[in-house]
């Protein structure tokens, strides 16, 4: 009789080694630069963390960072007091947000456009946040439209403004661009296969008028099929810039639209849908990112896009991914920030910048979720940077509600967030949205009221 081999041993050496891997990554951490990288992911693995005892909660004091804060002097006020308004550090120069209240002020008398670009992680994935604030802008000045998108999305059943489907794309992106391929703001750039298609089903009340597609330098004879409204037409994409833009509709309303590639490696960047005025909002999500990724971008890119998309504000989102456990300094991220700053003053030219504070985060103490004691530090630095780079900073955390609110969020009787203490739901992100846009507008008037200029 033949004797079998018994493998139940297998599993449970399997299992064994497992635990053994994820005890070390207990005790091992590892440095951003790394789990920024596609092998690793951005949470700490804490095997122990349900058998520790709760540790008293650090008292928060700013003095870890004031030396590094210059002071900044007022002549007729100084800024709000209110510590949910936006403050603007800039209001000395020409990253002040002063310009973009005035163009609000006469956007509809000018019928002029807005646009504004938001780079963040998985907070704003799948332009929910993103979508609320976009919908109060151009509810009260103007416009229609979700504005960029790419052709190719894993978060594309998430958008509320648009019908995305795309296929046979190669995505190259900050976690895998071995070719270094000049990335667009979005973190992504796609190749064609030779079955490349996307098809686009705005979910507007009122459609949109212009789309316009963004490329790279494109092989010879490369040329897009396009089927806008059940009508096919062929457009050659003509371009040996960097990035090349090419209109595909500017005067019927956009009901649907298709696009298939001709040929193999054709890079596309993505799509916009907007109309001729009013306010867009441009979602830059890629979730982990903890700002070191979007240090990738470089500034011919940023330069090259803004020449054609003419950008009134950015918008610089990160930290849930930042903020590590128990700590009160953030030195990478401050020096991370800075040069994704840096890059943007260069590559955007004088358009101004708001940093966003993180939001919220939950940690189990001893057994109960309550606000992880690093987050009110990592918002006392993100301050600090908005100061030291004289660009404007809104205080997300304290906006929220400030310490437990991401737990009365998840637990209380309306439910704004996630298990995971960390994301907000499709409430909380309306929530969020109307926050931001009603601060906006009260930080304007603020400024418009005191004509706040420094010595």
């Amino acid at each position: 009789m033949e004797k079998r081999n018994n493998k139940i041993w297998q599993p449970l050496v399997l299992v064994t080694f497992t635990i053994a891997i994820l005890f070390v990554l207990t005790f091992v951490k590892l440095p951003k630069t790394i789990t920024d990288s596609k092998w690793f992911s951005q949470k700490q693995v804490d095997l122990l963390s349900e058998l520790r005892m709760d540790k008293p909660k650090p008292k928060f004091t700013p003095i870890i960072i004031a030396k590094k804060d210059p002071p900044v002097i007022f002549k007729n006020t100084p800024p709000p007091e209110d510590e949910t308004l936006i403050t603007d550090y800039g209001t000395d120069s020409t990253y002040s947000l002063n310009n973009l209240y005035r163009k609000l002020d006469s956007i509809k008398q000018n019928h002029a456009k807005i646009r504004i670009a938001y780079f963040g992680d998985s907070f704003i994935e799948g332009d929910d946040i993103t979508d609320e604030i976009r919908l109060r802008l151009q509810s009260n000045f103007g416009g229609t439209g979700i504005g960029f998108v790419p052709v190719q999305s894993a978060v594309s059943s998430l958008y509320t403004q648009i019908r995305l489907n795309g296929n046979g794309w190669t995505d190259y992106n900050f976690r895998d661009n071995p070719n270094k391929y000049p990335l667009g703001l979005s973190g992504h750039l796609f190749f064609s296969t030779n079955n490349s298609a996307v098809d686009f089903v705005p979910k507007y009340k009122s459609p949109t008028t212009d789309v316009k597609l963004y490329y790279g330098k494109m092989p010879a004879n490369a040329a897009l099929t396009v089927v806008k409204n059940g009508k096919a037409d062929v457009f050659n994409t003509i371009g040996n810039e960097l990035i090349n833009e090419t209109v595909i509709s500017n005067s019927t309303s956009i009901n649907s639209i298709s696009l298939a590639a001709s040929q193999t490696n054709m890079p596309i960047y993505g799509v916009s849908f907007e109309d001729k005025q009013g306010v867009y909002l441009d979602n830059y999500s890629f979730r982990g990112n903890t700002s070191v990724l979007t240090q990738q971008i470089t500034q011919e890119v940023m330069q090259q896009l803004n020449g054609y998309l003419h950008y009134d504000l950015i918008i610089v989102h990160y930290g849930i991914n930042a903020v590590e456990h128990e700590k009160q300094e953030f030195d990478w991220f401050e020096s991370s920030m800075h040069k994704v700053i840096q890059n943007m003053k260069k590559g955007f030219g004088n358009v101004p910048i708001l940093i966003v504070s993180t939001s919220d985060i939950g940690y189990k103490y001893d057994g109960k979720y309550s606000t992880e004691h690093g987050v009110p530090f990592m918002v006392a630095t993100q301050r600090a940077i908005a100061k030291r780079h004289k660009v404007a900073f809104w205080n997300l955390y304290q906006s929220m509600g400030g310490e437990n609110t991401i737990t009365n969020w998840v637990e209380g009787d309306t439910v704004l967030a996630n298990k995971d203490y960390t994301h907000v739901n499709s409430r909380g992100a309306k929530r969020i949205g109307d926050l931001f846009f009603n601060k906006l507008m009260q930080s304007k008037e603020y400024y418009q009221r005191t004509k706040l200029t420094k010595k």
